[in-house]
């Protein structure tokens, strides 16, 4: 099964399955990243983005590096601007060639 036929997920669960797996509330875990409270509670709870500095937060509290978490939520917003967008993307005709493996070159 492709992850494209998968719901979206928003970065906040995950997030939470973390601060719940070590036993952490979201103000403490704030508080050992530096941030206000609220900020990881509305992640959690699936209302805020994780922005580029939070995904540096993150990724160095749980050594999985920001790249990890930004992964994250592209994969969410990307999900969630395809129902958006539904047949009006499908509508949208390529202007390249698709699948012959040429590249248009430059020049």
């Amino acid at each position: 099964m492709s992850d494209e036929n998968l719901p979206p997920i928003h970065p906040g669960e995950f997030l939470a399955d973390e601060l719940r797996a070590l036993g952490l509330s979201a103000r403490r875990f704030a508080e050992h990243i530096g941030v206000p409270h609220n900020a990881v509670s509305e992640i959690v709870a699936g209302r805020r983005s994780i922005s580029a500095s939070m995904a540096l937060r993150l990724g160095q509290a749980f050594a999985t590096g920001g790249q990890y978490w930004m992964s994250l939520q592209d994969l969410y917003d990307a999900k969630i601007a395809r129902e958006a967008l539904g047949d009006r993307l499908a509508a949208i005709v390529p202007l390249v060639p698709v699948g012959d493996g040429s590249q248009a070159s430059a020049g």
